[in-house]
């Protein structure tokens, strides 16, 4: 008989477990003394440094983070400091702050209709903040025994809507809706990392298909250039 793999139950239940992990994370008080919600990038990181030098597992880490972005509240004016469109490049990434060990935070730039390619997270887990437009998340598992990445669903996240994804949950890539105003996000990757593992396309026989993709970013307090759309093949999230 043959399988049909148009519907992952498998894959769904993680998500499933997934949204119901940030849900409850975000109903509960964390333990931490970490007061009020920043409206300013510089106030956030303040809050994330603070964070990073208690002494806490990463469940109640997890679950500050979760809250911290849910009460971020940034004007436009704020939120413009890191936007920067250049190029060809289907997105830019804008580092906002990095302590070099624990984390980093970038503002991505998305254009209309445009996104990354399949991705791993090799860190504890990326949590994402949408600040302006929608982005479409693809979710994805994998499947070793046969070589395989399924596609689970695909969802669209709304202006501050908060998400959490790391290897565990399996793979995703972001990007975009088609329309006139492309999207803004906030990531933050706990611990940092310079490269991953990218895909170009899901299916049987394309789980060990995979290239290593180089992590990119524009700093603005060096004023390093954004890379080129030469190298557009080797950066990714």
């Amino acid at each position: 008989m043959e399988t049909m793999h148009s519907i992952d139950l498998f894959g769904l239940e993680k998500e499933r477990l997934r949204e119901a992990s940030i849900h409850a994370m975000e109903g509960c008080q964390s333990a931490l003394e970490i007061p009020g919600c920043a409206n300013s990038f510089e106030g956030l990181v303040a809050m994330l440094d603070q964070l990073f030098a208690s002494e806490v597992d990463w469940v109640e880490r997890q679950r500050a983070i979760l809250g911290m972005l849910r009460g971020l509240k940034l004007s436009s004016k704020e939120i413009t400091k890191y936007v920067d469109w250049q190029g060809d490049s289907p997105y830019t990434r804008n580092l906002v702050a990095s302590d070099g060990k624990n984390y980093s935070l970038l503002v991505l730039c998305w254009k209309p209709g445009r996104e990354s390619r399949i991705h791993n997270h090799p860190c504890q887990g990326c949590f994402v903040r949408v600040l302006c437009g929608s982005l479409v998340e693809t979710l994805y598992s994998v499947h070793p025994e046969i070589d395989e990445i399924r596609e689970i669903t695909a969802r669209v996240a709304n202006a501050g809507s908060v998400s959490f994804m790391n290897d565990d949950l399996g793979l995703h890539k972001i990007g975009a809706e088609n329309n006139a105003c492309g999207a803004v996000s906030l990531h933050l990757y706990t611990p940092p990392f310079s490269s991953c593992k990218v895909w170009s396309s899901s299916g049987q026989g394309q789980l060990a298909n995979f290239q290593e993709g180089l992590v990119e970013f524009s700093d603005h307090a060096s004023d390093m250039p954004y890379p080129s759309n030469d190298i557009e093949a080797e950066y990714y999230i």
